[in-house]
C-alpha cells in the first residue's frame, strides 16, 4: 500500500457550503410561502369584503415572486450538490485505488493545493515515487469522450447516454498546466523533470474513451495505476529519502498555500 498524506477536501468544503445554503433556503421557503399566502388571503378578504386590499395583494405578489426565485435557486443547488457528490465519489475511488495498488515507497497527496509566485492550482492526485512524479487530473465524464490531446480549445465532445452532445475543454491542458506549476516549485531539487507525468483519468465506469493521440495521457483509473507501477521496473531517479522529503515538503506547502 502507498502512503497517503492528504485526502480530498475541496469538494467536501463545497458540499458543506451547498448543504448550508439548502438549509437556509428551506427555512426561507417556509417563511416566504407562509407570508405570501397570508398577505394574499388577507388582501382577497379585504378586496371582496370591504373593498381595497390592493397594497396587501401587492406585498403578497412580491413575496410569491421572491419565493419562486428561491425555488429555482434551490433546484440549482440540489443539482450542484448531486454533481459535487458524484465528482467527490469519483476522486475518492481513484484515491483508494492509488492507496491500495501502489507500493509502500510511493506517496499520494490528494487534492493538493500548490501556489508558486502568482500561479496556483489544485492537483486532484499527486503520486511521488522513486520513479518520478505523476500528476493526475480526474474527470467524471459519462458517455463517449471524443477529442484530440494535441488541441487546447473547446474541441472535445461528450456524448451522454441520452444522446445529448456537449463541448468540453481538453483536460490535458489543465494537467499540463499543473505539471508546469509543479516543476516551477521543484526548482532546486534533483528530480529529472522529464519524469513528471501529467495524466487525465476518466473515472466514470460508463466513460468510453475515443480520444485521438490518447497514448498514456488519457486513461481509466486501472490503466493509470498500471502506468505508474510499470515504472517500478526502471532505474529510480529518486532515493526513498528524497521521495519522502519531496512528499512531506509538498504537504507542508499545501497547508500554507
Amino acid at each position: 500500500m502507498a502512503k497517503t498524506l492528504t485526502n480530498e477536501r475541496n469538494l467536501l468544503q463545497r458540499r458543506e457550503a451547498i448543504a448550508r445554503d439548502l438549509r437556509l433556503l428551506k427555512q426561507m421557503r417556509l417563511a416566504e410561502w407562509g407570508a405570501a399566502a397570508f398577505f394574499v388571503a388577507v388582501g382577497l378578504l379585504y378586496r371582496y369584503g370591504f373593498g381595497g386590499g390592493y397594497f396587501l395583494l401587492f406585498i403578497g405578489g412580491v413575496l410569491v415572486f421572491l419565493a419562486l426565485g428561491h425555488e429555482a435557486r434551490r433546484r440549482e443547488q440540489q443539482e450542484e450538490l448531486a454533481e459535487t457528490e458524484q465528482m467527490r465519489g469519483a476522486k475518492e475511488t481513484v484515491a483508494r485505488l492509488l492507496d491500495d495498488k501502489l507500493a509502500n515507497d510511493h506517496y499520494v497527496l490528494n487534492d493538493l493545493r500548490l501556489k508558486v509566485g502568482r500561479e496556483k492550482c489544485w492537483i486532484d492526485h499527486l503520486v511521488v515515487a522513486p520513479s518520478g512524479m505523476f500528476v493526475l487530473n480526474t474527470m467524471n465524464w459519462e458517455g463517449r469522450i471524443a477529442g484530440d490531446t494535441g488541441k487546447q480549445a473547446y474541441v472535445w465532445k461528450i456524448r451522454a447516454p441520452d444522446g445529448k452532445i456537449r463541448p468540453a475543454r481538453n483536460p490535458v491542458g489543465r494537467a499540463l498546466r499543473e505539471r508546469r506549476i509543479l516543476c516551477n516549485w521543484l526548482k532546486g531539487t534533483n528530480l529529472i523533470w522529464e519524469r513528471v507525468f501529467p495524466l487525465v483519468v476518466l473515472a466514470n465506469p460508463n466513460a468510453v474513451i475515443e480520444v485521438t493521440n490518447a497514448g498514456n495521457k488519457v486513461l481509466t483509473p486501472e490503466q493509470a495505476v498500471t502506468f505508474i507501477n510499470d515504472f517500478c521496473f526502471e532505474k529510480p531517479v529518486l532515493s526513498n529519502a528524497e521521495v519522502e522529503k519531496l512528499a512531506q515538503g509538498l504537504n507542508a506547502h499545501s497547508g500554507e498555500a
